[in-house]
């Protein structure tokens, strides 16, 4: 891949800005299938949480193998067509294998996306600007965070649980066009004759790229032991600390302008590799307390501003986190390792959901969050030096 000349800011905001009007529909749709089952119990939430998670896990090497082999301009408009068919589909009452199912299916369809839109950012910003260029994207995802949880909300509670589906169904479409608006577009690189594709390129990868390796142990950790507050934070916000729907919403919005904020930052402001390093330390830190932070939490005031200072925390992992891992992956596979990457975490964070319905119900939901935290900084004090101790010999190499 041919690094560009430079930076193109214009078409990097206009790649963020839809991909955050189509995670603000994503989030509509969370939010009420969460806060429509919740009344069928943890088990009920955990199973969506897990059917939503796994195609990540399932088709990582298919996805990302797509990502790196074919074209974005066939990939994005084929695929995102027929993810808003299926949230367009949740607009009836269907039984909970059907709402399962056509979660399933889209959610098979974003895992392939995914991957695919993080290999346009390469080519449309210099090296030096991928924090930068990644911190700009998290603004933007931000505001749909920060609006998303606040405006489903409300829909719910003055609408049911239909417009929520029809808004992310229109946005999720429409996103097939972006790739032409932007004039943007991954060409792969033929392969040589009797050259085939290795479609586990990128876990082999993450495993013997050392920084890779130590980065995703720590992630995967610390996911492992903080994916119980996906299930259970709706629990203890609503029937310990008396929150109604949309202060439900309201909390979730507090998260997203801790990273909005942080992320606009790191988005105008050029680090060294060091200092990105030591802001990334800080971060991981934080996001490994969180879960302690809330399960303490005595009111949902409180439980705001855990989540607005963790919401920081995110963005320095997303900007500057994610920012290493493009620096160091050669171009023509970063399909499969971005996909080999988001398929490890789900992992943890499929099994961790798959207990905490039960732990919860056996524990109470304040104890599991407890110890959940503990366990989370525990692993960060054990598993960060190696991070810290191998980006430095990365930023020695390229010095």
């Amino acid at each position: 891949m041919q690094e560009p000349a430079k930076t193109q800011w214009a078409k990097i905001q206009t790649m963020a800005l839809a991909r955050a009007f189509s995670l603000l529909g994503t989030e509509l749709t969370i939010f009420t299938l969460v806060f429509r089952e919740k009344e069928l119990g943890p088990a009920a939430v955990a199973a969506l949480f897990i059917v939503g998670t796994l195609p990540v896990i399932i088709f990582s090497p298919l996805a990302g193998t797509i990502a790196d082999r074919f074209s974005t301009k066939k990939v994005i408009p084929i695929l995102s067509i027929i993810g808003g068919a299926a949230v367009f589909a949740q607009t009836q009452r269907l039984d909970t294998w059907a709402i399962l199912t056509l979660l399933f299916i889209a959610n098979t369809c974003a895992s392939i996306i995914g991957p695919t839109w993080a290999k346009l950012t390469p080519l449309l910003a210099r090296k030096d600007d991928i924090s930068r260029a990644m911190g700009t994207i998290q603004s933007y995802f931000s505001l749909a965070g920060l609006s998303g949880p606040a405006v489903a909300g409300i829909l719910v509670s003055q609408t049911g649980y239909v417009i929520t589906f029809i808004i992310d169904g229109i946005f999720t479409t429409l996103i097939a066009v972006v790739p032409f608006l932007i004039g943007v577009n991954h060409e792969p690189e033929k392969l040589k004759e009797g050259e085939k594709t290795e479609m586990t390129k990128g876990f082999r990868f993450l495993m013997q790229n050392n920084l890779l390796r130590a980065l995703i142990i720590l992630v995967f950790t610390m996911v492992l032991c903080l994916s119980v507050i996906n299930v259970g934070d709706v629990f203890l916000l609503t029937d310990v600390l008396g929150a109604d729907a949309f202060i439900y919403g309201l909390v979730g919005s507090f998260f997203a302008i801790g990273t909005l904020l942080f992320s606009l930052f790191a988005g105008v402001k050029k680090f060294t590799g060091k200092q990105e390093l030591q802001i990334l330390g800080i971060g991981m830190a934080i996001m490994s307390l969180s879960a302690f932070g809330v399960g303490m939490a005595v009111h949902y005031i409180m439980v705001m501003v855990i989540w607005f200072i963790t919401g920081m925390a995110n963005a320095t992992i997303n900007s500057y986190g994610v920012g290493m891992m493009i620096k160091v992956t050669p171009h023509e596979f970063q399909g499969r390792v971005f996909a080999a990457f988001g398929a490890l975490v789900s992992i943890a964070s499929i099994s961790a959901m798959s207990l905490a319905g039960w732990l919860i119900d056996a524990f109470g939901v304040r104890e599991v969050f407890i110890f959940a935290g503990i366990a989370a900084f525990v692993a960060f004090l054990s598993l960060f030096p190696t991070v810290y101790r191998e980006q430095l010999k990365v930023l020695k190499d390229h010095a």
